[in-house]
C-alpha cells in the first residue's frame, strides 16, 4: 500500500485548525464577561483584521502574477 503524501499534510492542517478553533473559542468565551463597549471595540478590531488579511492576500496574489511581456 503506497503512502499518500497528501495525508500527513492534511493531518497537520487539521491539527492547526483545531488549535486555532480552541484558541478562538477560549477568547470568545472570555469576551462575554466584558462590557458591551469593550465587545464593540473588539468587533471593530476584528473587522479591521479581516480587511487587513484580505488586502494582504490580494496584494500577494497581484505580486505573484508575472506581467505578460
Amino acid at each position: 500500500m503506497a503512502i499518500n503524501p497528501y495525508e500527513p499534510e492534511l493531518a497537520k492542517r487539521k491539527k492547526a485548525f483545531e488549535i486555532a478553533y480552541s484558541q478562538l473559542s477560549k477568547y470568545m468565551n472570555e469576551l462575554r464577561h466584558h462590557g458591551s463597549e469593550f465587545r464593540q471595540q473588539m468587533e471593530s478590531v476584528d473587522e479591521a483584521l479581516k480587511d487587513y488579511r484580505d488586502t494582504g492576500y490580494a496584494l500577494a496574489e497581484w505580486i505573484e502574477q508575472e506581467p505578460e511581456s
